[in-house]
């Protein structure tokens, strides 16, 4: 693409047979992702510190790390919901936001918990009732949603991305996954861009969901081993495409 975008695109049956995340105990350089045996493509996966995930990783059926539950502001803890893409048992993808109930499983909720940038007091967790259940196959974390039922839905105010490293309106690598209208699965970087551009562009490339993973440093994209983008920093957690077996 002209506009430093690249993008793998996979049909469901590829998604159900070939994508899955993959977690590592220490961060690896994205070329090391990329020369494991058996993959094919790979990008980066959702937010980190140093080996540790931040977000949602689950690897075939096994939950390995959570979304972050609640974030600092103002020397007071807010709980919050933030986004997360997943598969089920039968292979259906979805993009939604993800917490944990009060027994410690994970729940969909239809939508973010209400929360406007700065400010001042946190809210009340959602009840466990107003979501649902899910156990997914496998799932990648992130944030914030992009795009929902083919409208921009820029949940960063409502994610609480506000006070953190992650802003709108500077230009810097990205990476997204994205569900397109024909109902194929859309692997995206971009070698620079606003995160608040992101949507237009994903609407573009004919997403109706969409979700933000890590960007800035981490943003990084291999195909058939070779470098699309690479900024040399190591990561713990990937999105790959293995090769048919």
């Amino acid at each position: 693409m002209e506009d430093g975008g690249h993008a793998v695109t996979l049909s469901m049956a590829d998604v159900r047979k070939f994508l899955t995340p993959c977690l590592n105990s220490t961060s690896l350089p994205m070329v090391e992702w990329a020369n494991q045996a058996g993959i094919t493509a790979v990008v980066n996966g959702g937010y980190f510190y140093s080996n540790t995930p931040l977000s949602l990783v689950v690897v075939n059926g096994e939950r390995l790390a959570d979304n972050v539950a609640a974030v600092t502001r103002n020397n007071q803890s807010f709980p919050v919901l933030r986004s997360a893409v997943w598969a089920s048992a039968e292979g259906e993808v979805k993009i939604g936001w993800v917490g944990l109930d009060d027994a410690g499983s994970l729940r969909e909720f239809s939508q973010p918990m209400p929360y406007q940038e700065n400010q001042a007091e946190p809210l009340k967790p959602p009840e466990d009732i107003l979501g649902t259940t899910i156990n997914p196959d496998w799932a990648i974390g992130g944030g914030p949603r992009l795009l929902k039922n083919g409208l921009a839905a820029i949940s960063y105010d409502e994610e609480i991305f506000w006070g953190s490293g992650v802003v709108l309106d500077d230009i810097r690598p990205r990476t997204a996954i994205c569900i397109t209208r024909e109902d194929t699965l859309v692997l995206y970087v971009n070698e620079g861009m606003r995160l608040d551009a992101m949507p237009q562009k994903l609407l573009g490339l004919g997403c109706v969901e969409a979700m933000n993973l890590d960007g800035g440093g981490s943003s990084a994209m291999y195909v058939e081993g070779r470098a699309i983008l690479d900024q040399q920093r190591a990561v713990p957690v990937v999105f790959a495409v293995r090769a048919p077996q």
